[in-house]
């Protein structure tokens, strides 16, 4: 058998793994999505950007205000481990930022409404 070729492989040490139980939902989708409901992702909601010199970086300090690109109006984008999901618009809740999911992008997450 050279290198190239795939090899057998024994699966005879996974027989007594235990299996994640499926739940009816899982069947009925037909599969085990529920396994990664608990997964912890890195979301992040972009306001903007900006170019800047390393001497204007070095020059800022507590109170310093930096010029985004982006407008007031302009939709933020929603990122999911630094990937472009959706984008939407800041809205405050009581003493928080929030953000009103508008779009999802296609090639992104799929967001069920």
């Amino acid at each position: 058998m050279s290198e190239k070729e795939p090899k057998d492989l024994d699966l005879s040490k996974f027989e007594n793994v235990e299996r994640p139980v499926e739940t009816e939902q899982d069947n009925a989708s037909g599969s085990t999505l529920g396994l990664l409901m608990d997964v912890e992702l890195e979301l992040s909601a972009i306001l903007g950007s900006t170019d800047m010199s390393i001497k204007k970086i070095l020059e800022l300090t507590k109170g310093s205000i930096i010029e985004l690109e982006n407008k007031t109006a302009e939709p933020i984008d929603l990122l999911v481990n630094g990937k472009l999901i959706g984008k939407g618009e800041v809205v405050i809740i009581e003493d928080n930022f929030g953000l009103r999911i508008t779009d999802t992008v296609e090639e992104g997450l799929k967001i069920h409404e």
